[in-house]
């Protein structure tokens, strides 16, 4: 207890972790905001890693796919990881969505918090829809 009184980022943590109030209904549905934000993060370092290995010209593209793909160690997993990790981002996102529908999340005391997730929601979907429309995804 004195090393907690010390240092304060172990007082942060011990009173984050294991002092923190929760509601009384908690349940396994309160957990798709962090699988959301877990999920981006994954998704944010995998990209950088691919990113560092790929070149976007238009007659090299293909053949940094495949160098990825063959020559970079675990550079297959790593793009599978991030093709994978775009779909379970989108999944958590709706289901953190859909809870907050059945919480009726949107009444007075968090409307403001509400709407600023709303906000994330539709700069996320812009952001994927002008990824795939300047890679020519159909």
């Amino acid at each position: 207890m004195r090393l907690l009184k010390k240092d304060l980022f172990l007082n942060e943590l011990y009173q984050m972790a294991i002092v923190y109030s929760a509601p009384a209904g908690l349940t396994y549905l309160w957990n798709f905001g962090s699988m959301a934000l877990v999920s981006l993060v994954i998704q944010i370092f995998t990209g950088i890693f691919l990113a560092m290995f790929y070149t976007n010209s238009v007659f090299f593209a293909f053949d940094s796919i495949e160098h990825i793909m063959r020559d970079v160690p675990l550079g297959w997993l790593i793009r599978y990881i991030h093709a994978n990790g775009a779909s379970m981002f989108f999944l958590s996102v709706y289901l953190h969505l859909c809870r907050g529908l059945f919480f009726c999340s949107f009444y007075t005391p968090r409307y403001k918090l509400w709407i600023s997730g709303i906000l994330i929601l539709f700069l996320m979907m812009g952001t994927a829809f002008m990824v795939m429309f300047y890679l020519g995804v159909k």
